[in-house]
């Protein structure tokens, strides 16, 4: 069953509608840490720091790893001065203890990776689900 985010999906987790359900970590960790619902496994290569009790699905299933992550992105044609900015002020803020704290007790790790970098892991992550997107027939609503 398609859902518009993770929180409809874990409303109907919690509700005995679904069985089971793929959610990220920072939707996920205040319903683990109520013990309302239970990791299974990790969908990244390796296990999660902020559940290290919980295997990988990659202990089981070799070479598995759809690891989530999230960025910064802006309309096209922006000036690079602007884009420069806006890396160097997102990368420091994503870099202060703070938000380095609150991310990880939300089972996010922060990268601030420059946009050279971030534009690459789009681009091979494209090439890695484009295909199993088109063969399955999938298309943005």
């Amino acid at each position: 069953m398609p859902y518009k985010g993770g929180a409809p999906a874990i409303n109907d987790l919690l509700g005995g509608q679904i069985p089971m359900s793929f959610n990220n970590g920072p939707e996920s960790v205040g319903q683990l840490q109520a013990g309302t619902v239970r990791a299974l496994a990790v969908t990244t290569a390796s296990r999660a720091p902020f559940l290290p009790d919980v295997p990988g699905m990659s202990e089981t299933v070799p070479g598995y790893d759809t690891e989530v992550w999230w960025g910064l992105l802006g309309p096209g044609g922006m000036a690079p001065d602007l884009v420069a900015k806006l890396s160097r002020d997102f990368v420091a803020a994503l870099n202060s203890d703070a938000v380095k704290e609150r991310l990880s007790k939300l089972g996010a790790a922060p990268i601030g990776s420059s946009p050279e970098q971030f534009d690459a892991r789009i681009r091979a992550d494209h090439t890695k689900w484009g295909p199993i997107i088109k063969a399955a027939g999938m298309t943005a609503e």
